[in-house]
């Protein structure tokens, strides 16, 4: 497909911080090097959700193609702008993001699972000012992934009036990206993790009961089509090898940040030993629960 000569760009994020939401306009304006539109919905005092202000602005949006953003995020690399638009000119070019998932399992984490199906090209800086380059080695520029982190999501705006996101079951700020993601794929379409583009994300993320609650949700309406994996990255042997250490891997989360009561998260534990008696992960799991009981 060939590009227009003036390809716009539409940049949305749902805002809470006057200050961030400005630094991402500066930024953006050094960086993008193509024609650009940035909506801000300043969403301090509201009700809604990020799926309904997500959708709200997209519909008014001039843009051909959509950048769903968060505020605490900046972008390093320059002349991104037309990088992003030439992938996504495919038309079997779904969502484009920064850090996603291959495989996607009926299980109790979000886009996040084992190391071995995890794409991810961002720079992490923390409220301490700690730095750390999440990077998965890739030689292409764009490898396919299922579902995706909402820190940033690139989508033609005709893919998006497709899928929208749901803003009827994520009524909150968490999984809503999961389930978009999750849903273009399904659709038919290719997501992928942008290795040629980098940006700073300042945000480790959440994992809370708000959390958890979405998760489940999601697992919810997807149940009956779980697991889901992008084919050109791997393979169903390898979604059934990996299926334990990545229900492993949920429960970590849970235990780690105390989500459960301790008495449910005993019998989950031991519900997994049963089923994978003398694992490693089944040894592990016992251990980290006992520490922190």
């Amino acid at each position: 497909m060939q590009v227009p000569n003036k390809p716009l760009i539409s940049i949305i994020v749902c805002s809470i911080r006057p200050d961030e939401a400005e630094a991402l306009r500066v930024n953006v304006a050094q960086t993008i090097g193509v024609e650009h539109e940035l909506i801000i919905h300043d969403n301090r005092g509201s009700d809604k959700g990020i799926c309904q202000v997500y959708n709200e602005c997209a519909a008014k949006a001039q843009g051909e193609y959509l950048c769903f953003a968060h505020e605490d995020i900046s972008f390093l690399t320059n002349d991104w702008g037309g990088e992003i638009i030439s992938k996504l000119s495919e038309p079997s070019c779904g969502v484009i993001g920064f850090a996603g998932s291959v495989v996607k399992y009926a299980y109790r984490y979000g886009w996040q699972g084992v190391r071995r199906f995890t794409r991810k090209n961002y720079l992490s800086k923390s409220s301490s000012k700690r730095e750390s380059l999440r990077k998965t080695d890739c030689v292409e520029p764009y490898s396919e992934v299922i579902c995706l982190d909402g820190m940033c999501l690139f989508v033609r705006k005709d893919v998006w009036a497709k899928f929208s996101f749901d803003q009827q079951q994520f009524e909150g700020f968490h999984s809503y990206d999961t389930d978009f993601t999750t849903s273009v794929a399904y659709g038919g379409y290719h997501n992928y993790v942008c290795h040629s583009v980098l940006i700073e994300h300042r945000s480790v993320g959440s994992f809370s009961k708000s959390w958890y609650e979405s998760v489940m949700l999601y697992n919810a309406k997807w149940a009956d089509k779980l697991p889901l994996y992008a084919k050109s990255e791997t393979n169903q042997k390898l979604v059934e090898r990996y299926a334990a250490a990545t229900e492993a891997f949920g429960l970590k989360l849970l235990l780690k940040f105390g989500i459960l009561p301790q008495r449910e998260m005993w019998q989950e534990i031991k519900s997994f030993w049963q089923r994978n008696k003398f694992s490693l992960n089944s040894y592990l799991l016992i251990i980290r629960y006992l520490s922190h009981k």
